[in-house]
């Protein structure tokens, strides 16, 4: 916006020109836009609104009459006595109840006084123990909750925990958006979630064999979430799978979750192709998967559901890790060239031994390599065995396996190979040379390593070698990967 000059020419006004206005003279719509401004992000405290209501009764008044519009919460933990507490505030206030695992098991009992105010309580974020969660749920499971909005229950062992049912709320939680479960068993839950229409996010992770839900009843459930954006399943043990009997048919239509952006899932792969069998999901930007370690991953149903997505379009970059799981990012640059990954896909085996790593990621890129075709990027990294010789650990893997992952980056150009890997990377490519030269990673014109040593540099030498008496030369940059 261009400004005329003589704005700069004028000299600062004298303030005793102006009428003097004191803080008591405000409008209350005046105090209440500075109040607003009090509880900006930066004001990290739920607690910010009580000290005004503590200077004069006009200000107390300005605040209990917009509620909404400064977004009140009474903050309730294991050491707020709740009969003095609840009685003095306006009961108009929504309540927030939050304890960490460390003081819930000693003061369980305030924090139950406080979630018998069923019609106040907004926010729930606890991390009982199976005892006193057993204590929660005889409450929780009498009356519906009508303002919550929030409900995040943590439990880390969950063999004792109760079994919830269908009454849980009271069968009614109508404003409930954010839900996460983690350890407890709910295999009623699907009964539920069609009468929370307001769900954005669904999390439900650590599931115990005793709150198994099948991949149907968990899809037929999930479609009538018209506003989900966020799904995470996850489950204890390997043990939680489908059975085979009940498999989608070969030709049905398909729940389609219209608003669902992220997916993310941690069990078996056998779950997961039942699941994405029978959902659409248009508007989906990232799938996170977690798979248990297994023979084989036949993943056809997986395979169908990436292409029927937007997905593969942002398919730029790879990263390959192998630390105590193994697992493979793509996704691209965010802006372009920019330093932010955005992972668009990725898919975890949990493994332990490197040799069982490899092929397990040997399995998946060979499975997605139509997928991979665009990958032009790829970093590889590792946590393992950090402080072991390389010889100790050489034999582990068989360089075919390697190769069966580079087969599978047709357009790669770019490949950074971290120290600790050099060799190993070295010696599989040492398969490509010769006539083989270009049966892997065509168009690989530029290797990026750490300063190496000796014996790295003498792995690494034949490869580059060959591609030079070939024509299509891969210039080796010594750097330092982020």
């Amino acid at each position: 916006m261009h400004l005329p000059k003589s704005i700069f020419d004028q000299r600062d006004p004298d303030p005793n020109s102006f009428p003097r206005v004191t803080i008591r003279s405000l409008p209350d719509n005046v105090l209440l836009g500075i109040f607003d401004f009090c509880q900006m992000p930066w004001y990290d405290s739920p607690r910010w609104w009580h000290a005004l209501t503590h200077v004069c009764g006009r200000w107390r008044y300005v605040v209990f009459e917009s509620p909404l519009r400064l977004d009140l919460h009474l903050v309730c933990d294991a050491n707020t006595p709740a009969k003095k507490t609840l009685d003095v505030w306006p009961h108009g206030i929504p309540i927030l109840i939050k304890e960490s695992r460390s003081r819930l098991p000693l003061r369980g009992a305030n924090i139950i006084a406080t979630l018998r105010h069923h019609d106040r309580v907004s926010e729930i974020d606890l991390y009982p123990t199976s005892t006193l969660l057993k204590r929660l749920y005889k409450v929780m499971k009498k009356k519906p909750y009508p303002v919550l909005t929030h409900l995040h229950l943590h439990i880390s062992n969950s063999r004792s925990a109760p079994v919830f049912r269908n009454t849980f709320l009271g069968g009614s939680a109508p404003c409930l958006e954010y839900l996460n479960l983690f350890g407890i068993p709910f295999p009623a839950l699907p009964k539920l979630l069609p009468f929370f229409h307001d769900l954005v996010d669904v999390r439900i992770a650590n599931i115990p064999n005793t709150g198994y839900i099948s991949p149907g009843a968990m899809v037929t459930a999930l479609s009538a979430l018209t506003k989900l954006k966020n799904v995470s399943i996850g489950f204890e043990s390997p043990a939680s799978r489908p059975d085979p009997a009940n498999r989608p048919p070969s030709s049905f239509t398909r729940a389609v979750l219209p608003a669902l952006t992220r997916l993310w899932f941690h069990g078996t792969s056998e779950y997961f192709e039942d699941l994405v069998a029978r959902i659409e999901t248009p508007a989906i930007i990232c799938v996170t998967t977690i798979f248990f370690n297994q023979l084989d991953f036949d993943v056809p149903h997986f395979l169908q559901f990436i292409s029927r997505t937007q997905i593969p379009g942002s398919f730029e970059e790879a990263k390959l890790s192998f630390s105590q799981s193994a697992y493979i990012h793509v996704g691209h640059r965010d802006p372009p060239g920019g330093k932010e990954f955005e992972t668009v896909l990725s898919i975890t085996i949990s493994c332990h031994a490197l040799d069982w790593q490899v092929a397990c990621l040997a399995q998946i890129c060979g499975k997605i390599s139509h997928f991979l075709s665009n990958v032009e990027r790829l970093l590889i990294d590792t946590s393992y065995f950090v402080n072991e010789p390389f010889a100790k650990w050489k034999d582990y893997v068989d360089n075919p396996e390697w190769l069966e992952i580079f087969h599978a980056f047709s357009a790669l150009q770019q490949m950074h190979i971290p120290a600790r890997m050099g060799q190993i990377i070295g010696f599989a490519l040492q398969e490509l040379t010769g006539e083989s030269v270009m049966d892997a990673l065509p168009m690989l014109r530029h290797l990026y390593l750490p300063p190496p040593s000796q014996s790295t540099q003498q792995a690494i030498q034949p490869f580059v070698s060959s591609r030079q008496r070939s024509n299509c030369p891969v210039t080796v940059h010594l750097t330092r990967m982020d």
